[in-house]
C-alpha cells in the first residue's frame, strides 16, 4: 500500500450474499510474496460476508493493526472473471492515530536527514494511540522510556498540552504501593523481573512533569505529581546498596556484534545508579520551584550522596573513563553532569576517541541514544554527529532508507528486528529542531517565554529550517548559506524575547532588516550574540 502504518484496511466488494473475503495484513513479505505475520504475531485477519446488494464498502471497527501489505484470496481483481467468486472493485488503507495537533515542522538539505524525519514521524504516529506504544502490531504496549527519551522530538512535533497529564495520571494509577513505576503504563502485561522494574522506565514519572513545564511553562504536573516522582525516588533508594543500583534492563538494544536485548556494551549498574540520580536530581529541583524547603534538602542531599558514591564504583582517574569505556558509559555522566568538572574535558575526549575508532558510529541502545546526542550537541561537537548519521551504513538512520522502509525500526538492521515501526531510536528528532534549525527553549523562562534561536551549520549543509507552534504563538528558524552569507530568517511570538547566537566570526558585519546592527561575541561559543523581541527578521551576515 506504499506506506507502513498503524491502521485497518477498507474495502468494496461486489457478490453473493453469503460469500466472504479474507483480509490479511502484514508489515513485510515472505520470499514467494505472500504476507508476512511471524516477526508481528500471527494469526491477524479479518473476515467479511457479503450481503449480496450491488457495491459494498466496509471497514473494520474494532481493531488495528501494523501493516503495508495486504492479501486477499480467493477473488476477482476489479473484473468479473470467475462468475462464482465475489470481486474486489476498491481497497485502501486508513492511517489511524491520535487526533493532537501537529506542532512542528522541519526541513533541510540534507536528504537523509528529510527522510529520517519523515520516518521518525511516521512510527511516531504509527505508535500515538490512547498512549504512546511501542509497535501497532505485536505488543501495542505505553513502554515509557519512549517518552522521556523521546520526549523534546515528541512535543516539537505534536501539541502533548492534554495528552501528557493523561500519560502522568496513568503513571500515577499504575504506580504500585511500595512506589515501583512500571515499565509500562497501563500496566496491561506484567513480564516481570526487570522487565517490570528497570529504573530507566519508571524515572519517566519524574522526567516527564520536569519536561512539560519547560515547553508549556505549566508547573500543574510538578505540583500535582510530585508525591509520585518522591515515593518513586524513595523506591529505588530501597533497592540501592551504599546508593548503587544494580537491577533493570540498562542500555536496552545497545549496538554491536552481540543480539539486541539487555545492556551488553554498558554496565547495568551504571544505567541504573545514574537514573536513580538524575531522579533524586530532578525531585530536589522540583521541591526547591514548588517552595518546598524541607524536600529540597532532602533529596539534593541524597542526589550528592548518589553522585559520590556514582563517581566512586565506576570511575577510572587514571584513565578518566567511566564503566567499560563505552559511549554510554562516558556520555551519561556528561549528560548527567555527574563527571567532577576537573575531569569533564578530559572524559569529553574519550568519548570522541571511542566515535573515532569506531568509524563515527555509535554503540549505544535505546537508552543511550539520547545521552549520547545531546552530550555532542551541547559541548560544541554538532560535526561529530553529522558525521554519525550522514551516511547509509548500520548503525545509522540511512541503512533503513537505503532498505525502503517508510517508517523506523525496532533495529538497525531491520532484517534481525521484530517490529518494522517503532520510534524507538528516534531521538535525533531533538538534534534536527534544537542544533540543525537551532530552537531551544530556556528552562529559566519557561514554555519559550524566552527562547534561543542557535543554529548549527554543519558538514556541506546549506540550510535547514523549522517550525514550532509555542503557547505564545508560532516560532520560526529559517537559514541558508548563499553567495558567502549566512541569511537567517526568525519569527519571534509576541510577548516573548529571544537569544540569537549566530555561527560567524566576531569580526563578521551583521544587518537585521538590511539595517546594520550591533551584537556581541561569545567567546566559549564563538557566536555573535543578539537579543530581539517579538517580530519578524531577516539578519544577514558574512561567513
Amino acid at each position: 500500500m506504499g506506506q507502513n502504518l498503524s491502521g485497518f484496511p477498507t474495502i468494496k466488494v461486489k457478490g453473493k450474499r453469503g460469500q466472504s473475503i479474507r483480509v490479511w495484513v502484514a508489515e513485510g513479505l515472505n520470499e514467494e510474496g505472500t504476507i508476512a505475520q511471524g516477526r508481528s504475531g500471527k494469526p491477524y485477519y479479518y473476515d467479511y460476508t457479503l450481503k449480496g446488494d450491488g457495491i459494498e464498502e466496509w471497514t473494520p471497527k474494532f481493531s488495528y493493526y501494523g501493516y503495508q501489505y495486504v492479501q486477499i484470496e480467493n477473488i476477482n481483481y476489479k473484473e468479473d472473471k470467475n462468475k462464482e467468486l465475489p470481486t474486489l472493485v476498491d481497497l485502501k488503507s486508513n492511517f489511524i492515530y491520535n487526533s493532537a495537533a501537529e506542532a512542528g515542522s522541519f526541513a533541510c538539505s540534507n536528504e537523509i536527514f528529510n527522510k529520517t524525519h519523515e520516518l521518525i514521524n511516521n512510527s511516531i504516529k504509527s505508535n500515538f494511540q490512547s498512549v504512546f506504544t511501542d509497535c501497532p502490531q505485536r505488543e501495542k504496549l505505553g513502554w515509557l522510556e519512549e517518552i522521556q527519551l523521546n520526549g523534546p522530538g515528541l512535543m516539537f512535533n505534536y501539541n502533548l498540552q492534554t495528552f501528557f497529564p493523561a500519560t502522568m495520571q496513568n503513571i500515577s494509577d499504575s504506580q504500585r504501593d511500595n512506589g515501583l513505576i512500571p515499565t509500562i503504563v497501563p500496566e496491561y502485561v506484567i513480564f516481570g523481573g526487570d522487565f517490570t522494574d528497570s529504573p530507566e522506565w519508571g524515572v519517566t514519572g519524574v522526567i516527564l512533569p520536569w519536561m512539560y513545564y519547560e515547553y508549556y511553562g505549566d508547573v500543574s504536573l510538578l505540583e500535582k505529581y510530585f508525591p509520585v516522582m518522591k515515593k518513586y525516588v524513595d523506591y529505588l533508594g530501597t533497592k540501592a546498596t551504599n546508593n548503587i543500583v544494580s537491577h533493570g534492563l540498562g542500555d536496552w538494544y545497545d549496538y554491536g556484534t552481540h543480539a539486541a536485548g539487555y545492556s551488553k556494551n554498558s554496565p547495568i549498574a551504571l544505567s541504573a545508579t545514574s537514573h536513580y540520580y538524575y531522579g533524586a536530581y530532578l525531585t530536589a529541583k522540583a521541591g526547591k520551584l514548588l517552595g518546598k524547603t524541607e524536600d529540597f534538602e532532602k533529596y539534593n542531599a541524597l542526589a550528592l550522596e548518589i553522585k559520590t558514591a556514582f563517581n566512586k564504583e565506576f570511575f577510572n582517574e587514571e584513565t578518566k573513563q567511566y564503566g567499560t569505556n563505552s559511549q554510554f558509559s562516558n556520555a551519561v555522566p556528561i549528560f548527567m553532569d555527574i563527571v567532577e568538572p576537573q575531569y569533564k574535558e578530559a572524559v569529553m575526549q574519550n568519548l570522541l576517541a571511542d566515535i573515532k575508532e569506531k568509524g563515527d558510529r555509535l554503540t549505544t541502545g535505546d537508552v543511550g541514544n539520547r545521552y549520547l546526542f545531546q552530550t555532542l550537541a551541547r559541548n560544541g561537537e554538532n560535526e561529530t554527529m553529522y558525521r554519525m548519521h550522514n551516511h547509509y551504513d548500520a548503525p545509522g538512520y540511512g541503512f533503513q532508507i537505503k532498505f525502503g522502509l517508510t517508517t523506523l525500526t525496532e533495529q538497525w538492521d531491520p532484517r534481525k528486528g521484530n517490529s518494522w515501526n517503532h520510534f524507538m531510536l528516534g531521538q535525533i528528532e531533538e538534534w534536527f529542531y534544537q542544533s540543525l534549525a537551532g530552537i531551544k527553549s530556556d528552562l529559566d523562562k519557561p514554555g519559550f517565554k524566552h527562547f534561543f534561536i542557535q543554529p548549527e551549520v554543519v558538514g556541506d549543509m546549506t540550510f535547514a529550517k523549522a517550525e514550532y507552534q509555542s503557547v505564545y504563538g508560532k516560532i520560526a528558524s529559517s537559514w541558508e548559506k548563499k553567495n558567502g552569507k549566512f541569511i537567517l530568517n526568525v519569527r519571534i511570538p509576541v510577548n516573548t524575547t529571544a537569544t540569537i547566537k549566530l555561527p560567524v566570526s566576531k569580526s563578521s558585519e551583521i544587518k537585521i532588516n538590511d539595517k546594520r546592527a550591533r551584537a556581541g561575541f561569545n567567546e566559549k561559543d564563538k557566536k555573535q550574540i543578539l537579543e530581539l523581541g517579538s517580530g519578524f527578521y531577516t539578519i544577514e551576515c558574512q561567513l
